[in-house]
């Protein structure tokens, strides 16, 4: 039996333009999926998190979290590769609704195990691939390829400029000295997030029609004039973003941490305002962040709608902020925030390699 883990992630910005071909920059956490896996006789799914065990038909399909794993082996099988009967049992230090990346998590550690335990010497994009495809077309989730692909190629104390359209990448140092990263997970998920997040994708495809191009990419400021109120919208923030990203790397590599945390907090207005996929809960931190003076940025993070906040602050001062924020979050909401302090991790690996 063997151990396999892969980290969660968080994007620094370039929220909702990795399914429209477009810039992100991320980086993998030091939270992370696990997976030991085994030959067996049969397929038997545990989680400890969901605190159950689950024996399956090959390809069987429940709607659970057992997809997600059921998904990689179904790629797998479609490279030519038969995977034999396994068993698997999944623990986690992700939380899980906070938009942290869990499945794609969970997705990679498991293809990575079983091409090690099967010998298959599968290449990093094709871990990737095969990641994308399960939740695709087994789960039936339109993701991105950014989480898969961070959860694999992540560097420690590195992002990726990752330019989601080809994959081309980039490792940029975290160079930001004297700040660290942290996130505020608002406890709050709202029934609206995947509709609404379906919606975006296809308000964006509207777009891209409505206007002849193929990507985002062709899509210039001028071409917006001809679309109505809310396509415009949903289209400024995607060119925005995309801009914002080139800008946060060459200030993550010029340690311009002033013009990093502007950038967040513009990115979070403009999921705000412009792509509307925030909400109450999460809006109240980062306004609540941005008054406190000793956070240089902030934004809400994931598809939207709940989830966390990501928060840019000067070393040592989190502790305080959090404790004044939670006491006023309780108020307006009555119910707790939780803050989870991270540091930049290795993409997927065999547990004690």
């Amino acid at each position: 039996m063997a151990k396999f883990r892969a980290p969660g992630r968080v994007n620094i910005i370039g929220e909702h333009t990795d399914y429209n071909d477009g810039f992100v920059l991320p980086f993998a956490i030091d939270r992370y999926v696990e997976a030991e896996i085994e030959i067996d006789s049969q397929f038997v799914f545990s989680s400890q998190m969901m605190d159950e065990t689950i024996v399956l038909r090959k390809y069987e399909q429940l709607g659970k979290w057992t997809d997600y794993l059921m998904g990689v082996i179904h790629a797998i099988d479609q490279k030519g590769c038969d995977v034999p009967p396994v068993r698997i049992s999944v623990t986690s230090t992700l939380p899980t609704g906070a938009g942290l990346s869990s499945s794609a998590a969970l997705e990679t550690a498991v293809a990575y195990g079983l091409s090690k335990i099967m010998n298959l010497e599968l290449e990093k994009k094709e871990l990737v691939e095969i990641a994308v495809k399960a939740e695709r077309e087994f789960v039936g989730v339109k993701c991105g390829v950014m989480d898969q692909f961070t959860c694999v190629f992540a560097r420690r104390n590195h992002a990726i400029f990752l330019d989601t359209s080809d994959l081309s990448y980039e490792y940029v140092p975290l160079n930001i000295e004297d700040f660290e990263f942290a996130l505020i997970d608002s406890n709050t998920k709202h029934e609206l997030s995947s509709s609404e997040y379906n919606k975006r994708r296809k308000e964006c495809e509207e777009v891209l029609k409505i206007l002849k191009k193929k990507s985002f990419k062709e899509v210039s400021y001028e071409d917006l004039r001809c679309l109505e109120r809310t396509l415009r919208k949903r289209a400024k923030h995607v060119l925005d973003e995309n801009n914002r990203v080139s800008v946060a790397v060459k200030a993550l590599k010029n340690s311009d941490i002033s013009l990093l945390g502007n950038l967040l907090y513009e990115s979070h207005m403009s999921l705000r305002d412009l792509y509307e996929v925030s909400c109450e809960e999460t809006d109240f931190i980062v306004d609540f962040l941005k008054r406190s003076g000793n956070v240089v940025g902030a934004r809400m993070i994931g598809g939207g709608f709940g989830g966390s906040v990501l928060i840019l602050t000067r070393r040592g001062y989190i502790e305080d902020v959090f404790e004044k924020l939670a006491k006023d979050y309780f108020k307006a909401f009555e119910k707790k925030p939780n803050l989870i302090k991270i540091k930049s991790s290795d993409g997927v690996n065999m547990c004690g390699a």
